[in-house]
């Protein structure tokens, strides 16, 4: 499977009370990776406005592993590990040095203009394919 990556430094504003990252961040952190994931393969706003099919997300769940800080130099890595018709699965880590410190699964679900599922167009399938 395809491993995309992204790199990324805390800033100061991203840090709750106890001086690292508050947790909903991380949240953050892996959309803004997702959003590049799919720029690499060419899916843009644009084209998803466009084909009227819209990646949503059904369902994350993050493991907290360790803390970072403000300053730290972090590699989100996203890779698909599972898909259908209509729905897909991504694994998304984020590294500082080489160690994991956050992980979390996604599961998105392509919807049409009234919510439903529909099937994927071809650039998705660029997402699983080398």
């Amino acid at each position: 499977m395809k491993t995309y990556r992204c790199q990324l430094e805390v800033r100061g504003y991203e840090l709750d009370s106890f001086g690292h990252v508050n947790h909903g961040v991380y949240l953050n952190y892996f959309e803004h990776a997702r959003w590049k994931m799919l720029a690499e393969e060419g899916i843009t706003l644009e084209l998803i406005t466009r084909d009227k099919r819209w990646p949503v997300i059904a369902q994350i769940e993050v493991r907290y592993l360790k803390p970072t800080f403000m300053g730290d130099q972090l590699e989100i890595q996203t890779r698909v590990i599972e898909q259908s018709r209509a729905r897909f699965t991504l694994e998304q880590m984020i590294y500082r040095d080489g160690v994991l410190v956050t992980s979390a699964t996604v599961k998105s679900v392509v919807v049409n203009e009234n919510g439903r599922p529909v099937e994927m167009t071809e650039p998705y399938s660029r997402l699983w394919s080398e």
